[in-house]
This record gives C-alpha cells, sequence and structure tokens, in this order.
C-alpha cells in the first residue's frame, strides 16, 4: 500500500520564520512538535549569513490541530542573535524536560569569543549548550538560559553537533564534533 505524505509546515525563512531545518523532530506533551532551524528568525544580527539565507536561527514549536485535517500552527519560540553571548546555529534535535522545558545545543556563538577557530561567518565561539523554559502563561515569551559556552581550550571540546542524552539524575550527556586533547572531539556532561 501506498503511503501519502502531507506537508504541515513550510519554512518561508527570515526575519519571521525559520529555514534549513536538519535535525529530527521531538514529540512534546499534547502531540506538539519541537525543532531548530540552521538558519532564519528575526532575532538575528547582519553578520549572521551563509549562502542560504541570514539568520542565527530559530527553535520552533508545530502545534497539532484541534480537528483531523485542520491546519498546524508553528511559533518561534526563541531566535538566536549569535551576540552577547548567545549561540547561533543549532543542528541538534531538542529534548524535552519534565516539566515542557527544552534543551540542545548549538555549533556557534557563546560567551567564550577568545576561540576564533570556531568561528562563522562573523560568529565568534565555539558553541553552547542551552535550555528554554516555557512560559507561565499561555502566550507568553520562553525564556532562554546558555547552561555552558565551550571554549575549545585546554582540553574543553568546541562546536557540538548532536543532541544531548538526558539522565535521570538532572545530568545532560553529548558530544562536541571538534576540541579535546587530541583536538577531534569530547564527550561532555552538564548539570542542570
Amino acid at each position: 500500500m501506498r503511503r501519502r505524505e502531507t506537508t504541515i509546515h513550510t519554512f518561508t525563512g527570515p526575519p519571521s520564520d525559520g529555514g534549513g531545518s536538519e535535525a529530527a523532530l521531538t514529540v512534546g506533551p499534547g502531540g506538539v512538535l519541537h525543532g531548530t532551524t540552521f538558519y532564519g528568525g528575526s532575532g538575528s544580527p547582519s553578520q549572521c549569513s551563509f549562502s542560504t539565507g541570514n539568520g542565527c536561527s530559530a527553535v520552533f514549536q508545530l502545534t497539532p490541530p484541534t480537528a483531523p485535517g485542520g491546519t498546524w500552527s508553528e511559533s518561534i519560540i526563541y531566535n538566536f542573535t549569535g551576540v552577547n553571548g548567545d549561540g547561533a546555529y543549532p543542528r541538534a534535535a531538542v529534548v524535552v524536560g519534565k516539566r515542557g522545558e527544552i534543551y540542545t545545543t548549538t555549533q556557534y556563538g557563546g560567551s567564550d569569543t577568545s576561540c576564533s577557530p570556531c568561528s562563522s561567518s562573523a560568529v565568534l565561539g565555539c558553541g553552547t549548550v542551552f535550555g528554554l523554559t516555557p512560559p507561565a502563561t499561555q502566550g507568553g515569551a520562553w525564556t532562554q538560559k546558555v547552561l555552558h559556552s565551550f571554549s575549545g581550550q585546554n582540553g574543553e571540546g568546541s562546536m557540538p553537533v548532536a543532541g544531548l542524552a538526558p539522565s535521570s539524575t538532572g545530568t545532560l550527556y553529548g558530544t562536541a564534533s571538534a576540541g579535546g586533547a587530541a583536538g577531534v572531539g569530547t564527550l561532555f556532561a552538564v548539570k542542570l
């Protein structure tokens, strides 16, 4: 039997939407889909630009329709800037915590701007682990917090591109694609 594909959202790119989604989707409470885009979003400075478009990326959610065959509703819940310690260019799927919070990594950005080998375009920094806390009231803003900024120096990893594995004890485990003592990556743990 042939399966039928249905488009539930078409990205439009900056300034009001993301583009270039590379990671798998994560299903959250109520069937809401969460994901990241590699470029786009409205919070991006002009230096965030790849040949495919500009913008430092976004985190989005898609809410399922209330009736079968209805329209899915997309919301951009965070726009990256790549400046002032913020991350840029996530390539990984998100994980959803027990209270609906979202965690993942960004390949670039973060507070360690001395990490010049890890720059992309004009975005400095070797990547971040970050979390997003859902709003206290329906329709409110999500709160973003950088949990760790990678330096790529003194044996630390840099440029995480894979997702995170949460533990039952509140630790997020992941991999960095570069850095480390041998310069070819690390495994890391970030305690929440």
